[in-house]
């Protein structure tokens, strides 16, 4: 699941969740990733195809049933727990802030730095 020395986004949902913040909170994340042009692959934790993959990124986070979850699968093949929703919509609205106040705070995760090893044209 790597590209050369590029990182992979992987995006853990379950396309049958029954909580509606969840499923809310789905739909806007796959928004914010398709908006950003980020390239992910999705890993349906519904989907019997994807149980092993579900089950280690289950692993990995150590949150079970939980939707939707982050991962990055490095150019080495680890794979490493990015965060939840609430970590993917701040750093979005961080890396909206003017560029005075990013400057400013040299410390703020943008979606440039945390994704430039995903995205060529954030390197």
């Amino acid at each position: 699941m790597t590209v050369g020395d590029k990182q992979i986004f992987v995006c853990l949902v379950s396309n049958g969740v029954s909580d509606h913040l969840q499923a809310s909170r789905q739909r806007k994340a796959i928004t914010i990733l398709q908006a950003r042009n980020l390239p992910y692959v999705e890993v349906d934790g519904m989907n019997p195809d994807h149980r092993e993959s579900r089950e280690e990124l289950f692993s990995i986070s150590g949150i079970r049933g939980n939707y939707p979850q982050f991962f990055f699968v490095h150019s080495n093949g680890a794979t490493s727990y990015f965060g939840n929703f609430d970590r993917l919509e701040e750093l979005n609205e961080t890396s909206s802030l003017p560029k005075e106040v990013l400057d400013a705070n040299p410390d703020f995760e943008t979606w440039e730095k945390v994704f430039r090893d995903v995205v060529p044209s954030f390197s």
